[in-house]
């Protein structure tokens, strides 16, 4: 991931994928984009074919169905492939996150 996001001052990143994802609120969308994990939020930048920019805050029930989709809320993310970063250490980080909500 090359583009810096804006933090809150006691908000720090975690975890980072690029790669083919499926979000689905609703509306199924497909995109090849980037994931930020931070300890606050997951935070999704899509950058083909449509930029999209969306932060799910984990204020909301967050929990893992799978081994490659994450849920926030009524929001889940499923990573496809990844083009760089780690997804097995981005579930596990996603995972201890869900536990302790």
């Amino acid at each position: 991931m090359n583009r810096k996001i804006a933090l809150q001052p006691d908000e720090n990143i975690l975890s980072t994928l690029s790669g083919l994802m499926e979000s689905f609120d609703g509306t199924h969308n497909v995109y090849f984009g980037d994931l930020v994990l931070t300890n606050k939020r997951l935070y999704v930048v899509g950058k083909k074919p449509l930029p999209v920019e969306e932060s799910l805050w984990f204020e909301e029930e967050t929990r893992d169905v799978g081994p490659s989709t994450l849920i926030v809320g009524e929001q889940s993310v499923t990573v496809k492939w990844t083009y760089n970063g780690n997804l097995k250490s981005l579930m596990k980080v996603f995972q201890r996150l869900a536990a302790s909500t």
